[in-house]
């Protein structure tokens, strides 16, 4: 049986920090996949803006997760770029007290046949993996669309091939958002999940609250319970209204969404309510 915990992307909320980690506390949550601040990426700020962070964090007794970074989001070809990019975010890692990282498994570039994509995805992957792992870090891949990792059976194949260095951060509404299927990938890559993302979305896109569409919440909840002996790590992350930073984050122009809402925080809300609600029927 799993003890379930619940973390957030609470810069969905509103950009200013201070009022992230209010409405955690006010949520009664105590976890946060750090994101956004004040408007800014966190990769941006400098250690005095970390260490401040930290402060403001400790007082409101919320606690880094993982670092929600966009490592590997971007074409292969840039690759080289994220070596350095690494460095920072374990560096932010060590001041915010957390070794886990969010992670991403590069775009396409151009025309290049899949086979070299492939073959220079597996290899920078892992190259970063490495490089985590000799510092005490752990990287995350998230299933994301357009990325080499947007289907199930892609990212069993590239966390197999890095035997054990790389974990995964399973996302089901993100694989329906990518007209892929959610049904079996958790038994598919439950030997490597790390922590989960909770959103989900019906066909052609449309994302609702947590348990309103074909992401298979209640099942993957139900499953995670039946698996886990332990904690399980469940990342709000419902994207179900217009915040500040959604356009960088979609590789889409627009995210269509199926209900309104009188303020962020009030969609927020509902999907903690709809995702505590699956888990007390468990």
């Amino acid at each position: 049986m799993a003890r379930f915990i619940l973390s957030a992307f609470a810069d969905e909320i509103d950009p200013a920090f201070e009022i992230q980690l209010s409405s955690l506390n006010r949520l009664g949550i105590e976890y946060i996949e750090l994101r956004g601040v004040d408007g800014r990426s966190f990769v941006t700020l400098g250690d005095r803006e970390i260490d401040d962070i930290r402060r403001r964090m400790g007082i409101h007794g919320i606690k880094t997760w993982s670092l929600g970074s966009p490592l590997g989001k971007v074409t292969v070809d840039l690759a080289q770029s994220q070596y350095a990019l690494l460095d920072r975010l374990m560096e932010i890692g060590d001041r915010l007290g957390t070794r886990n990282i969010r992670m991403f498994s590069f775009y396409p570039c151009g025309d290049e046949p899949f086979e070299e994509f492939e073959k220079k995805v597996f290899f920078h992957v892992e190259a970063l993996c490495d490089k985590a792992c000799s510092n005490g870090f752990y990287l995350c891949h998230e299933n994301e669309k357009a990325i080499y990792g947007c289907s199930a059976p892609r990212v069993k194949k590239l966390a197999d091939a890095m035997h054990g260095k790389l974990g995964v951060t399973l996302d089901n509404g993100n694989f329906i958002y990518c007209g892929e299927q959610a049904a079996g990938a958790f038994d598919m890559l439950k030997e490597y999940i790390k922590y989960y993302h909770i959103k989900d979305c019906l066909p052609g896109g449309v994302i609702v609250p947590p348990g309103k569409g074909d992401a298979l919440i209640p099942e993957l909840l139900a499953q995670i319970n039946e698996y886990t002996d332990g904690d399980a790590v469940l990342t709000v992350e419902p994207h179900l209204t217009d915040f500040v930073g959604l356009s960088a984050l979609s590789a889409d122009k627009g995210v269509e969404h199926a209900y309104a809402f009188e303020s962020p925080y009030a969609a927020f809300e509902c999907a903690v309510s709809e995702l505590r609600r699956m888990l007390a029927a468990l």
